[in-house]
């Protein structure tokens, strides 16, 4: 595909980034679901998922993270979407 078909899945995860008002910030993942799969305008919260650590604004600011940090995201959001999806093996 070398486009956006505006086709989503009902299911997803919605991240957000959150201050925790000490130097530092959490990243919160939520499972939510579409109102419809072509080209969704709302997403509604499903649940709770997971959040990161904290993790020190500056480092974050700079996207300064460390290649596990990354990866362990990147392991989050993904596990969850297949959870989601019924494709965990």
């Amino acid at each position: 595909m070398e486009y956006d078909d505006n086709i989503r899945n009902e299911l997803g995860v919605a991240v957000c980034l959150r201050d925790m008002g000490n130097g530092a910030s959490r990243l919160f993942f939520d499972d939510v679901s579409a109102d419809k799969t072509e080209n969704p305008i709302s997403w509604k919260f499903d649940c709770f998922y997971t959040f990161t650590p904290e993790l020190e604004n500056n480092t974050l600011d700079e996207m300064q993270l460390t290649n596990q940090q990354f990866q362990q995201i990147g392991e989050a959001v993904v596990a969850r979407l297949l959870a989601l999806n019924g494709r965990v093996k």
